[in-house]
């Protein structure tokens, strides 16, 4: 089922065009992109990966900022930005990756739906696209200065996508905020390591949410929390499968927060 994403702002024929091209590039040094944001906006490809970059036109380009990666959903498109993203007053880097499969006017992370729950497919397609995320995230770092490691948001698909990296590619990353996200029993980890490198995980998830139910993912957050993982669920009444105004401002503290922790600059980031 194609996500629908209350965030997503609506793109300029331009944008749409571009963004309906992805591929991978025939040349990999960065290209620069015109569309009609008023963020600086070009486009890259690492890793496997195909991405916009994202930051604030008043800020130089090498300029050394946290970065915040968002993963769209399953139908969805990396968006244009139209201002900073979720709101949040800190100046910051945005990475906007493409899933690699096509699915309808989108793309995809993994080929197959989580509606009806796990299945081989989706296990084998959200271990892949998250190894990849996670050197994607370290070839992020070394190209564009990075302040502490990446924040991490993801919507349906992408939302189990950042809770896939928590568990299996802590490293890489600073925290996760996974939005209407499930992780399949199969991806779970058997045990808990103290002294390994563990990624902080806040599940935002609408209460009536029919595509990926909100008790699903809940048992899920439970059963990681138990074993000793830093995670937390939390429900949202009224709301679907989509990010609602509510969420949107949760988002908004929770990632203003986190940039607060963020160490001060990467010479510091051991300590993110």
């Amino acid at each position: 089922m194609i996500s629908k994403l209350s965030l997503r702002i609506p793109l300029a024929a331009l944008a749409l065009a571009l963004l309906t091209s992805f591929a991978r590039p025939t040349q990999p040094s960065p290209m620069q992109v015109s569309t009609e944001s008023p963020m600086r906006v070009s486009r890259h490809f690492a890793a496997g990966l195909e991405y916009l970059r994202v930051e604030p036109p008043d800020v130089a380009p090498d300029a050394e900022l946290p970065m915040v990666v968002y993963l769209h959903g399953r139908g969805d498109r990396p968006p244009v930005l139209q201002g900073p993203l979720f709101d949040v007053d800190t100046p910051v880097r945005v990475i906007l990756p493409r899933g690699p499969e096509r699915f309808g006017d989108g793309y995809a992370w993994a080929p197959v739906s989580a509606h009806d729950g796990e299945s081989e497919a989706l296990v084998h397609a959200l271990s892949d696209r998250s190894r990849m995320l996670a050197e994607a995230m370290h070839e992020w770092r070394r190209r564009h200065p990075t302040r502490g490691r990446p924040i991490v948001v993801g919507f349906s698909q992408g939302g189990m996508l950042a809770m896939t990296l928590s568990v299996h590619h802590p490293a890489a990353i600073a925290r996760a905020f996974p939005v209407a996200g499930w992780l399949p029993p199969s991806l779970e980890p058997a045990r808990f390591d103290p002294y390994a490198p563990h990624a902080p995980v806040v599940a935002l998830h609408g209460a009536d949410d029919a595509v990926l139910s909100a008790t699903r993912t809940q048992r899920t957050l439970d059963r990681l929390s138990r074993l000793g993982y830093p995670v937390r669920f939390e429900a949202f009444d009224g709301a679907g499968h989509e990010t609602d105004a509510a969420m949107r401002v949760r988002l908004r503290a929770l990632l203003e927060r986190s940039l607060r922790e963020l160490p001060p600059s990467r010479e510091a980031v051991g300590s993110s």
